[in-house]
């Protein structure tokens, strides 16, 4: 397993992982109003590649204002095999490379598996609307 960061010089390989998500777009909606060049303002944009040579996850930390927001998401076929939370270790340690004072991030609330996840990650509640959490670490 490797990463790989996505760059200006290799963003078809976010492009393709994108058209693989299938389903994983109706929990992690970051692109469905958004083109890729968004990745200008991340700290960081990550694609994990397996064993196989295959992407199987993405995370980001994507910079407004003052606040620095990670979003993740592991394609559907390779769910419950732990890349997930190989991405959140390696997000947060860019952040902590970075001097990010804290990160934030929303989750659906019915994304059980994703919000135990987060959670693991002393990620803190901090916020509910009708339809998601937000969470805060420090």
């Amino acid at each position: 397993m490797s990463f790989i960061a996505v760059t200006d010089e290799n963003i078809d390989l976010l492009k393709d992982f994108i058209l693989k998500m299938q389903d994983a777009t109706k929990t992690f909606r970051y692109f469905n109003n958004r083109t890729v060049d968004v990745i200008k303002n991340h700290l960081v944009t990550l694609i994990m590649i397996n064993e196989s040579k295959l992407p199987v996850a993405y995370g980001h930390l994507d910079k407004e204002n003052e606040n620095i927001w990670l979003g993740i998401c592991v394609l559907p076929d390779y769910k419950g095999e732990g890349y997930g939370n190989k991405m959140m270790q390696e997000l947060i340690k860019k952040a902590y490379e970075f001097s990010v004072p804290k990160i934030l991030l929303t989750v659906d609330k019915g994304n059980a598996v994703a919000i135990k996840m987060y959670e693991k990650f002393q990620f803190k509640l901090i916020e509910e609307t009708t339809t998601h959490y937000k969470y805060k670490r420090d």
